[in-house]
C-alpha cells in the first residue's frame, strides 16, 4: 500500500469486469467497375436504392459487378463498395470539351485540384466539372445565375435607381447601328447585350470594337444625337419588356419566334423562357437561328402578332427572386455576390427521365469569406464541394471577371467589394466523361488491397463478383490469407458455366485446380439468371454475392459458426433459374473438390447445397462455419486481449484473462457453437523465459460443432406380433 505517516484509510480499485466483445462478422467487401461513384475510395452502402444513387444503374460494363454487390443486399445491409475504373483512359466530364481531367474522388480533388488543400491545378476547366469519372457525368447539365446591379421591382418595372450614366458621350446611327463615342470607355463599361439609353431611346449593344466604337440595335428609325447615355445592366435571371428591342409574331401550332428588329442572338440565350405579351404564352428557347428567328420546344396554342415580349433564366421557376446581395456581404458593406446554380440531368441518364433538376443551390455567395445563418460557409466553391454528389468546383467563370467600371471585385474575393457578375448566365452541358476501357485486373486489385489493412477497415465478406482467375488468386493469397479474419467468395468464369451444356462439371472443377488450397476461401459452383430491372433484360450474374450474402444471413438470424448451407439459411433470392443445375453425381463431382454446388430443387427453390472451404487437406477447417467460428473466436478475443497489454505478467493478470476469457467461450458453447473448450494461461506457458521477452500466452482449446452433411436413414418392415425389441435389442 502507498506509504502513509498517520492512520488512514486508502482505497483501490481493481476492475475485474473485462468482457471479451463480439465482433461483427457481416463486413461486406466488393471492388470492381461500376458506372459512376468514387473511385479508389471505400464507400459503405446500406441497400441497393443507395448503391444506384452512389455508384448508377448498371449498364452492359458493370451489371455483374453491380448485381453481385446488389445480390448481397438482398440479404445484409452492411457493404464496403470500391470502385476500380480503368485510370489509363476514365475521364470526368467537363464544361469545356478541349479539356479532360481526371478526378478520383475527394482526396485526388483536394491534393491536385483545390488551391485551399495544396492543389494547383484548378484551372481551365471550369467553373464546374462532374464530380466522378465515367460517361454518365455526360448527362449533367449546369445553370448559374449571377446577380445584376440593376434588376425588375417586383411589380417589373425598370428599377431606374441602379442605372449607370457611361463616361462621355455617344451618338448613334440608324445606317449600320454604329455608336460613336466621345471620351466613352466601351470596352470596360459595355457587354454585348447590355441596354443602353441613348437619348430617351433603348439601344442593344451588338458589337464593341474599341473604346469609342461600337454597334447597337433599336426600333428607333433615325439617328440619335451625341448625348450622355446610361446603361441599364442586364439581369440574367429575368428582363422586362423595356430591355427587349423589336416585336415578335408566333402562330398556333408553330415553334418558330419571328421577329421584327429583334436581336435574339444577342438577347436571347439557348434556354431562356420567352414570355410574349400578346398570347401570355411562355415557351423554352431550344435553337437561335439569327437575330430575327428562334425556335422554342413547344409550339403556342394562340397566335400572336407584333407583340412585345420579355424572357427570363429557363430555371427562374426554380427560384423565389433573383440573386441580388447576401446578408454576410452586405454587412461587410459589399454587394452583388449573390448566384443562384442548378444542376439538371439534361439526358435522363441518371433518373431516367430528361431534363430532371436534381439539385438547386439558392443564394450562394462568389465572397470566400461568405457564411450563413448558422455558421456554414456560402462560398459558391465550398457549398457545391459540400452539397453536391454531381459536380465539383474547378475554377471561376470568366463571368465573375472584375469590371473595372461596374465591379472592383472578382469572385473568390473579400466580402467587402462590389462584385460584377455581369448579369450573365454561365451553362453548360458537360462533355468528355469517359468510364474508359475496362478495368484491369491490376486496376481490381489495386482496388481491393483497400481491404488489406486489418487495422484500418473490418471486412470479413469479400467478394469477387467476376473476377478473372488471377484476380481471384490476388483476393484468396493477399487479401484473405493476409488478413486471416477474412474469408472471399469465388464463383468459376461464366463461360465455365453458361451455354456451355456437358463440359460445366469439368471446367468448374479446372477453374478450381487454379484456385490455392485456403481454408480462407469459398467457392460456388455458378451464375444465376435473373432479372435486371434497370434495363429491362435477364442477366446471368455469379453466385458468390449470394453465397456471401448466405452467410451474412446467417450471422443476423443465427451466429457464424452455422453453416449458411441448406433450405433454411442458403435460399438464393432473386434467381429465376440455373445455367448449370448439378445432378447428384455431379455433386458429388464438385464436392471432392471442395465446390459447394448450387441447386434447384422442387419445391424448395434454389438452394446453397454446400458449406466446404478451399482447404485441400482433411481438417475441421475445411468447412465454412468452422472457418468462420474460428475468426470469431480470435478476432473477439484478440480485441479484447488488447485491454492487457502493458500490464504485469503475473499470476494476477493471467487470472484475469482466464476468467474473462472462459465466460465468452461457454456463451458461445451455450450457443451451439462449440462441442468443450478449455483455456490455459498460467506458470506453464508463461515460463520466466517467456516473461523475460515480454509476452503473454494465453492457449485456447477448442472443440468445434460440426455441420451435418450427411444423413443415414434406415427403413425396416416388420411382421405382424413381432416385439421391436426383438428386433432393436431393447
Amino acid at each position: 500500500m502507498p506509504f502513509t505517516i498517520s492512520p488512514g484509510v486508502v482505497t483501490k480499485e481493481i476492475d475485474l469486469t473485462t468482457v471479451v466483445p463480439e465482433v461483427s462478422m457481416t463486413e461486406g467487401a466488393i471492388a470492381g467497375p461500376f458506372r459512376w461513384g468514387p473511385a479508389y475510395e471505400r464507400t459503405v452502402v446500406t441497400n441497393e436504392v443507395q448503391l444506384a444513387g452512389i455508384f448508377g444503374k448498371p449498364d452492359p460494363a458493370t451489371y455483374k459487378n453491380f448485381f453481385t454487390a446488389a445480390s448481397y443486399l438482398a440479404y445484409s445491409a452492411n457493404l464496403k463498395v470500391v470502385r476500380t475504373p480503368n485510370t489509363t483512359d476514365a475521364k470526368n466530364a467537363t464544361m469545356d470539351s478541349a479539356n479532360t481531367v481526371y478526378i478520383a474522388n475527394n482526396e485526388d480533388y483536394e491534393n491536385t485540384y483545390d488551391p485551399q488543400m495544396g492543389g494547383s491545378q484548378e484551372n481551365d476547366y471550369g467553373p464546374f466539372v462532374a464530380k466522378y469519372p465515367g460517361d454518365l457525368g455526360n448527362s449533367l447539365k449546369v445553370s448559374m445565375c449571377g446577380a445584376a446591379k440593376a434588376n425588375t421591382n417586383a411589380d417589373g418595372t425598370l428599377n431606374a435607381n441602379t442605372d449607370v450614366a457611361l463616361t462621355g458621350t455617344s451618338a448613334w446611327t440608324q445606317s449600320g447601328g454604329a455608336l460613336a463615342g466621345s471620351g466613352t470607355e466601351y470596352l470596360t463599361e459595355l457587354s454585348v447585350g447590355d441596354v443602353i439609353v441613348l437619348g430617351g431611346y433603348s439601344l442593344v449593344i451588338l458589337t464593341i470594337a474599341n473604346a469609342t466604337t461600337a454597334t447597337a440595335g433599336s426600333l428607333w428609325g433615325s439617328d440619335i444625337g451625341s448625348g450622355a447615355a446610361v446603361r441599364k445592366m442586364r439581369s440574367g435571371f429575368s428582363e422586362p419588356v423595356s430591355h427587349m428591342i423589336g416585336t415578335v409574331s408566333v402562330t398556333a401550332n408553330g415553334s418558330v419566334v419571328t421577329g421584327v428588329s429583334t436581336q435574339f442572338d444577342t438577347q436571347m440565350t439557348v434556354g431562356d423562357i420567352i414570355k410574349v405579351t400578346g398570347n401570355g404564352e411562355e415557351r423554352k428557347v431550344t435553337a437561335i437561328a439569327s437575330a430575327t428567328s428562334m425556335t422554342v420546344e413547344n409550339p403556342f396554342v394562340v397566335t400572336a402578332a407584333t407583340s412585345t415580349f420579355s424572357r427570363e433564366w429557363e430555371y427562374a421557376s426554380s427560384f423565389d427572386d433573383t440573386p441580388t446581395t447576401t446578408a454576410h456581404v452586405a454587412k461587410a458593406m459589399g454587394a452583388y455576390d449573390e448566384i443562384h446554380i442548378v444542376v439538371e440531368d439534361e439526358d435522363g441518364d441518371i433518373t431516367g427521365a430528361n431534363n430532371t433538376i436534381m439539385e438547386t443551390y439558392s443564394g450562394a455567395s462568389v465572397a470566400t469569406g461568405a457564411k450563413t445563418e448558422d455558421g456554414q460557409s456560402n462560398y459558391y466553391k465550398d457549398k457545391i464541394n459540400r452539397g453536391s454528389a454531381y459536380i465539383r468546383w474547378m475554377d471561376h467563370s470568366s463571368v465573375g471577371d472584375v469590371d473595372a467600371a461596374y465591379g472592383t471585385t472578382a469572385w473568390g474575393g473579400a466580402s467587402t467589394g462590389t462584385f460584377n457578375a455581369k448579369g450573365a448566365i454561365v451553362t453548360a452541358s458537360l462533355t468528355g466523361g469517359s468510364s474508359g476501357s475496362a478495368s484491369t485486373d491490376g486496376n481490381i486489385q489495386v482496388g481491393m488491397d483497400l481491404y488489406k489493412n486489418t487495422e484500418e477497415v473490418d471486412v470479413t465478406l469479400l467478394m469477387t463478383a467476376d473476377a478473372s482467375a488471377a484476380t481471384q488468386i490476388y483476393a484468396i493469397n493477399n487479401i484473405a490469407e493476409y488478413r486471416k479474419d477474412c474469408v472471399a467468395f469465388i464463383s468459376p468464369l461464366q463461360a465455365n458455366v453458361v451455354n456451355n451444356a456437358g463440359q460445366e462439371l469439368t471446367d468448374v472443377r479446372d477453374h478450381r485446380d487454379k484456385m490455392p488450397s485456403s481454408s480462407y476461401a469459398v467457392m460456388d459452383s455458378g451464375w444465376k439468371y435473373m432479372y435486371d430491372k434497370y434495363n429491362d433484360v435477364y442477366r446471368y450474374i455469379p453466385l458468390n454475392g449470394d453465397i456471401a450474402g448466405c452467410c451474412a444471413y446467417t450471422d443476423q438470424n443465427r451466429d457464424p459458426f452455422w453453416s449458411p448451407a441448406g433450405a433454411v439459411r442458403g435460399n438464393i433470392r432473386n434467381a429465376i433459374k440455373l445455367p448449370f443445375n448439378p445432378n447428384k453425381t455431379q455433386r458429388d463431382g464438385l464436392y471432392k473438390k471442395g465446390i459447394n454446388p448450387v441447386v434447384g430443387m422442387p419445391g424448395q427453390g434454389i438452394i446453397l447445397f454446400g458449406d466446404k472451404t478451399l482447404l485441400a487437406k482433411p481438417s475441421a477447417f475445411d468447412r465454412i462455419n468452422v472457418r468462420r467460428l474460428f475468426i470469431l473466436l480470435e478476432k473477439s478475443i484478440a480485441r479484447m486481449a488488447q485491454s492487457f497489454l502493458f500490464e504485469f505478467n503475473d499470476p494476477f493478470t493471467r487470472s484475469r484473462f482466464v476468467s474473462t476469457v472462459e465466460p465468452f467461450l461457454e456463451n458461445v458453447q451455450g450457443r451451439q457453437g462449440i462441442q468443450d473448450f478449455t483455456v490455459i494461461c498460467d506458470e506453464s506457458n508463461n515460463s520466466p523465459e517467456v516473461v523475460d521477452r515480454n509476452e503473454f500466452r494465453g492457449d485456447i482449446y477448442v472443440k468445434p460443432s460440426r455441420s451435418i452433411n450427411f444423413i443415414q436413414l434406415q427403413f425396416v418392415a416388420v411382421r405382424s406380433g413381432v416385439e421391436f425389441s426383438e428386433i432393436t435389442g431393447g
